[in-house]
């Protein structure tokens, strides 16, 4: 027997955070209003206290650092409470899958054959199962493969549980879409205010990215987080006091799928009769080349991680403060054309 649940690549595979619930909801055009409202400011901060740094770019949301998407239900459970029951690991996956839920299981990948760390390291991170085939046993997953190449994959049951079992760390977290509950007119007791595309909150965002600050007093990001368009400043001047960070590929790559989301985000608002007459053209345009743009800053900072030459260092920072004018027109531009 077989059994997939529905799933597609996410706009956003930085974060996982971000990746997995977007792959889950991003197909379901009842989420998009609420998605296009709230994937639109940039912020910084540190992740970790220890060790110091750890320094990142990411998807503000005002309701949190890890923000409550009210499309999807969840439940969060240990390791040590699933060696409890008397079910294997594997028949609780196999059991939730077929009552259509989501298992975002963080198992330690020393034990999966096509991960980078197979037998090399133990290394505890997080994976999506979405389905199984109990023919070529087998569990299949979003996420990474040896190659680091985000995508659909496959791992043995026999992997899957030891890489479970034998991590003292182990989680499993059952995620459930509850979108048509959310959008039938005869669901009891499911309810959530703010669905659909929010132009008030939307408005707010904007003005926020442009004036580099933050109106929401529910997430204050961390004691020296900066908001829109002084991320690019940060990220100048932080390269001068430490030239490892300049390497991180991950802050090249959110600038880029931020980039992407606001493209398609003014598809959406043409679509749904947000903007002006007559300014979707020069929107879309302008748009499409600041992610050509951001584009062509990722593969620069790929570049400089395998050369270390300071010729495309220098070329980053100039591309990088290009990238932040570019935007503030256009961000400028969007705001005088939503009606």
């Amino acid at each position: 027997m077989e059994k997939k649940l529905e799933i597609q690549t996410p706009s956003i595979q930085t974060f996982l955070n971000h990746a997995y619930p977007l792959a889950i909801l991003e197909k379901d055009e009842a989420f998009l209003g609420w998605y296009y409202t709230n994937y639109t400011q940039l912020y910084t901060f540190n992740n970790r206290k220890n060790p110091v740094g750890d320094f990142k770019i990411d998807f503000y949301s005002h309701n949190g650092k890890y923000p409550n998407i009210p499309f999807l239900a969840s439940a969060n459970m240990d390791g040590h409470i699933i060696r409890t029951f008397e079910k294997s690991i594997l028949d609780i996956v196999i059991e939730n899958i077929d009552l259509n839920y989501y298992l975002e299981v963080g198992i330690d990948e020393y034990y999966w054959s096509n991960k980078k760390s197979y037998m090399q390291e133990h290394f505890h991170h997080d994976n999506l199962i979405y389905g199984y085939n109990d023919n070529d046993r087998v569990l299949y997953y979003l996420g990474y493969n040896q190659d680091m190449i985000f995508g659909q994959y496959s791992v043995s049951y026999e992997e899957f549980v030891s890489s479970f079992t034998e991590d003292p760390d182990s989680t499993i977290k059952f995620i459930k879409n509850i979108t048509p509950e959310l959008t039938s007119t005869t669901t009891k007791y499911v309810y959530h205010f703010n669905l659909n595309f929010d132009l008030d909150i939307f408005r707010i965002y904007l003005e926020d990215f442009l004036q580099s600050r933050n109106s929401f007093l529910t997430h204050r990001g961390s004691e020296d987080s900066v908001f829109g368009l002084a991320i690019y400043d940060e990220l100048i001047n932080r390269f001068s006091d430490d030239i490892l960070l300049s390497k991180d590929m991950r802050l090249y790559r959110i600038i880029w799928e931020h980039k992407n989301v606001f493209n398609k985000r003014i598809d959406y608002l043409n679509s749904k009769g947000y903007l002006k007459t007559g300014s979707y053209e020069s929107l879309s345009s302008k748009s499409r080349s600041l992610c050509n743009e951001s584009l062509l800053l990722k593969n620069l900072s790929m570049k400089y991680s395998i050369t270390n030459d300071m010729k495309v260092f220098l070329k980053i920072s100039t591309k990088l403060k290009e990238i932040q004018l570019f935007e503030e027109q256009l961000v400028t531009d969007l705001l005088v054309s939503i009606t």
